[in-house]
């Protein structure tokens, strides 16, 4: 009997590790209605970022910087469209920019010029 439990705590304990581990190890950002998620490890992919169209390595830092970029592409082309009107909206995509990137720029700043920081990168 001991040992039947012994085996059930051990087992419980591994799923709960893995489920806390899944859970921890994708990250999102998210502007308005614009959401994009990454894995915090190096997964194997298929992704139109890929250099063939065959699976490839898509590090942590690689999928952060590509659903950061797309967040910030879709929102900057809102904000323009709203003709940076929506105060909300601009200050968040100037907090995730500069999250980002490091420097402080204004969402008009950078979605008059997105190409100038905001470019994906290619998986390996």
């Amino acid at each position: 009997m001991e040992k039947r439990f012994t085996i059930m705590v051990i087992l419980i304990v591994f799923a709960l590790v893995f489920l806390i581990g899944n859970a921890l190890s994708e990250q999102c950002v998210q502007i308005d209605e614009y959401r994009e998620c990454w894995k915090t490890v190096d997964v194997t992919i298929t992704s139109e970022y890929c250099p063939t169209a065959n699976p490839c390595l898509a590090t942590a830092q690689a999928q952060q910087h590509n659903a950061i970029t797309s967040v910030l592409l879709n929102a900057c082309e809102k904000a323009k469209n709203l003709t940076y009107t929506n105060t909300a909206l601009n200050r968040r995509v100037e907090e995730v920019a500069k999250t980002y990137t490091g420097y402080d720029i204004t969402a008009q700043q950078l979605c008059s010029q997105p190409g100038t920081i905001l470019t994906y990168q290619s998986y390996e």
